[in-house]
């Protein structure tokens, strides 16, 4: 029988007021005389008024360059003063840092004279290092320590004496975009071709509500490319550089990684044919070719040809990043297991005590609000019900190649119908209606070549292939008279890599299909298995088409806004009763190669206290049912250049919430931190209060205003926000789902148990160590599977009087499992996972070849 875990432990340090830590520091200003200058170069090559220096990419190359100074200013422009800029902990040689500064400016995209103009004005005597003592555990030093407290346990890890017990790890400091990370070096497992590097990323965190500032960690690996691999023609890939002595003159040499990226490009030969090959590309890279230090980095071509040559130096090594698909198989799997995380931060805990403590376990929240949730709702869906959703007709197109795939979409259809479908031989393009007394279901077969085929390009820009492919899928099936679901089958993602990318129609598709009325969803064609299904007593044999072809199917019915069976009543002594669940979500695109468009577009997903009437809104679509709302939102935005601002997004969620609870006497409000609070800012962590909402400028208004209604926050382990976990008990460890009081009130904890899809993922199996098993000793094994829950942080932000915070936490984590066509625990509560997946109708990026399933990506 499995341990039951009470308790959790969380990867989070503690500050110890009663050990401060306490450094003298030098501090160096951005010049504000800097300021106009470079204002004027960055408009000269934007055009139109500039606010801000495109300062990133030079903090970028002094991270990667300097690696001993810590930046502090994201931003600068603004105004025309001083700001503190870098903190160090010696005054690096400021004509270091100025030469790094002209060849950064000379490396911008201007004409000679505007660059020449913009140095003209900027000198190496503007910069100066002045001394500061901190105390990082003052409140004082709170936004600095933010930045600091990485780099002080980064620097710790990293003494040259400092070794982990663990394998007798030791590391080195490497360039992090947020807070800090140490990198175990040299590589694990040289010598059998299979490299890889332990990696403890380090950040200040903070809790909504609360004043202290926290210390997450996060372990994984890095892998590294052994042989020659296939590289990406859409992206850069990551190199990290080990030099042994500085890139620049004038620095000296430190314990850390740089990395720079290599990108194929189109070179012409001397015959005037075209081939690729690698290339430093890159900000950074930019910036070393004007410093004239370019030359120091390895040769691009030798490097993929023969990376295993630059791992294996002691000087001025090179370490190319393996990433998914480089290799026809993975000789690293990602992730670390509990076996390999609990020794690596007990040894963390230790090297950095007594200024840090470990958190204590978090203990678990027993309540359960919804019970029985969980997994795929296999119940035919009532016919008066899905007449209620769609009305007296439904049609379904099957716009499949082979009879043996229109069966596999038969068989579901029948199941989620409850009735009998034609067979596939006898269905054609006239089809077959299907009369289920309240509604009749209309089933048709359309082969569809033209359609489903790759997008022709030929002398035809993207944007124009697209719109070439969306008037034929008009002309060839014209307007939907009735609601209508369509699957496609398509050729998998793989067939659409590399330069073939472009050929991907999966976007025209959709859009095409949404134009005339259509919803839709694809699915990749039947394909041979590997090997024979495993026959299991009293069960039917596992078929991975069958599976997939199920799947696609259940997400038209999810696009329809169908749920097969309803929400279970409130379990004794929690709610009163069943409440309307609402959810926010901003869809957000930058401008992208087909469209040219940005779109920042707050949608709203709200769903009856029963769970079976699910509608949506958005700024120009009033409140309708799911299915036809996404046809709306996709003809209104899909082709828009809109970006509603912060006021727009306030105002739609003021309206929104109105509306809500004057329909329902109970309403639950679910927004999603990172995603939300860029344009509604009383939701982040320094400004959300208790109990209260704010809608823009004015007094936050409590939420007794707003009759019936309760707020509760997510945030997900994106940016590295919510720490690292696994359950304890006195002996062993685990992965236990479960709801957990964290570390302050009115905040908790939700885990979910290992999901179905890594279900050979063992907790115990070390990357690193040997280890035993039936009292033998085993190798450590890098290719095994490694799965972690992730850590989702629920604030219990507004209730009413009388409530009890954890009934409301309890329920937002109940509706994790609420999803009615998905067999795991998807990463966002129910209402906020549909809201999410209206982004498939305006972002290509997220129209995938199966259902969209958002299933946890944990490593």
């Amino acid at each position: 029988m499995a341990p039951r875990y009470d308790n959790l432990a969380v990867t989070v340090l503690r500050l110890d007021p009663a050990a401060p830590i306490e450094r003298a520091y030098h501090l160096m200003r951005f010049p504000g005389r800097w300021k106009e200058p470079l204002r004027r170069l960055a408009q000269a090559q934007r055009g139109g008024d500039v606010a801000s220096i495109p300062i990133a990419s030079l903090n970028d190359a002094i991270t990667a360059l300097v690696p001993d100074c810590v930046v502090t200013l994201p931003y600068a422009g603004r105004g025309d003063d001083d700001q503190d800029w870098l903190l160090a902990y010696r005054e690096v040689n400021p004509a270091a840092i100025f030469n790094l500064v002209a060849a950064w400016v000379r490396a911008q995209k201007g004409t000679p004279e505007q660059i020449s103009l913009a140095l003209s004005q900027l000198h190496a005597s503007h910069l100066t290092w002045s001394p500061v003592h901190l105390n990082l555990t003052a409140p004082e030093e709170r936004q600095r320590a933010m930045r600091l407290l990485p780099m002080e346990i980064a620097a710790t890890l990293s003494r040259p004496d400092a070794t982990c017990p663990h394998n007798e790890l030791r590391f080195l400091r490497s360039p992090s975009p947020d807070g800090a990370e140490v990198m175990s070096w040299p590589p694990e497992r040289i010598e059998d071709q299979t490299p890889f590097s332990v990696k403890i990323g380090i950040s200040a965190q903070t809790l909504p509500t609360s004043d202290e500032l926290l210390v997450y960690l996060s372990y994984g690996v890095r892998r590294w490319m052994p042989v020659r691999g296939k590289l990406a023609f859409d992206h850069g890939h990551s190199v990290y550089l080990a030099p042994t002595v500085p890139y620049l003159a004038g620095l000296e040499n430190s314990r850390h990684f740089g990395t720079a990226r290599i990108k194929q490009v189109k070179m012409t030969e001397r015959d005037g044919s075209n081939s690729y090959g690698p290339r430093w590309d890159d900000a950074l890279a930019r910036v070393l070719k004007e410093a004239g230090c370019l030359d120091r980095l390895p040769d691009p071509q030798q490097l993929v040809d023969k990376p295993l040559d630059y791992l294996q130096r002691h000087g001025d090594a090179a370490a190319l990043v393996y990433s998914t698909g480089m290799l026809p198989a993975e000789k690293v799997s990602a992730g670390l297991s509990v076996a390999d995380r609990q020794p690596l931060m007990d040894w963390v805990t230790n090297a950095l005590s007594p200024h840090l403590r470990p958190a204590a376990p978090l203990p678990r929240e027993k309540c359960t609000v919804y019970k029985g949730l969980g997994g795929i709702s296999e119940s035919p869906v009532s016919t008066t019900y899905l007449s209620e959703i769609v009305g007296p007709r439904l049609d379904i197109e099957l716009l499949t190649d082979t009879d043996h795939a229109t069966q596999y979409a038969l068989d579901r259809i029948a199941t989620r119908l409850g009735v009998p479908m034609p067979p596939a031989e006898q269905l054609d393009e006239a089809g077959a209606n299907i009369d289920l007394g309240a509604v009749t279901v209309g089933i048709r077969r359309l082969a569809a070549p033209t359609i489903r085929a790759d997008l022709d390009r030929a002398g035809r820009r993207p944007h124009a292939a697209v719109e070439a492919r969306i008037q034929h899928i008009a002309d060839t099936l014209g307007q939907a008279a009735n609601p209508t679901i369509a699957l496609v089958e398509i050729a998998h993602p793989d067939a659409y890599q590399g330069r073939r990318r472009g050929d991907d129609p999966k976007f025209a598709i959709r859009h095409g299909l949404l134009r005339t009325g259509r919803l839709s969803q694809f699915v990749t064609p039947v394909a041979e298995p590997k090997r024979p299904p495993r026959a299991r007593e009293g069960k039917e044999p596992s078929d991975p088409n069958r599976e997939r072809f199920a799947a696609a199917v259940d997400d038209l019915f999810r696009q329809l806004g169908v749920r097969p069976e309803p929400l279970p009543e409130p379990a004794r002594d929690t709610l009163l009763r069943q409440p309307a669940l609402l959810a926010i979500w901003m869809i957000r695109q930058n401008k992208g190669r087909v469209w040219g468009l940005a779109r920042q577009v707050p949608v709203a997903v709200l769903i009856d206290p029963t769970g079976q009437n699910v509608e949506v809104r958005a700024p120009k679509v009033p409140w309708q049912p799911l299915h036809t709302g996404l046809v709306e939102i996709g003809k209104q935005y899909v082709n828009v250049d809109l970006k509603c601002g912060p006021d727009d997004v306030v105002r739609f969620a003021k309206d929104v919430i109105d509306e809500a609870t004057s329909a329902f006497p109970d309403t639950l409000l679910l927004t999603h931190a990172q995603n939300l609070r860029g344009v509604w800012n009383t939701l982040t962590n320094s400004r959300i209060q208790l109990d209260s909402l704010g809608f823009g400028a004015g007094e936050p208004q409590p939420i007794s205003k707003l009759p019936g209604l309760r707020h509760v926050r997510v945030r997900t382990a994106e940016g590295g926000e919510t720490p690292e976990c696994y359950g304890v008990t006195d002996d062993d460890t685990g992965q236990p789902k479960g709801l957990w009081r964290f570390l302050v009130p009115r905040v908790y904890g939700s885990t979910t148990g290992k999901p179905s899809t890594h279900s050979g993922a063992l907790k115990g199996v070390s990357k690193l160590i040997p280890g035993e098993h039936n009292g033998k000793l085993t190798a450590p094994k890098p290719k095994a599977q490694v799965w972690n829950p992730q850590f989702i942080e629920l604030l219990v932000a507004g209730i009413q009087d009388g409530d009890q915070p954890e009934h409301w936490a309890a329920l937002t984590h109940d509706l994790r499992d609420a999803a009615p066509y998905i067999r795991d625990t998807t990463v966002l509560p129910w209402p906020l996972h549909l809201a999410q997946q209206i982004e498939e109708y305006l972002l290509p990026t997220k129209i995938a070849d199966l259902s969209s399933q958002e299933v946890l990506p944990e490593e």
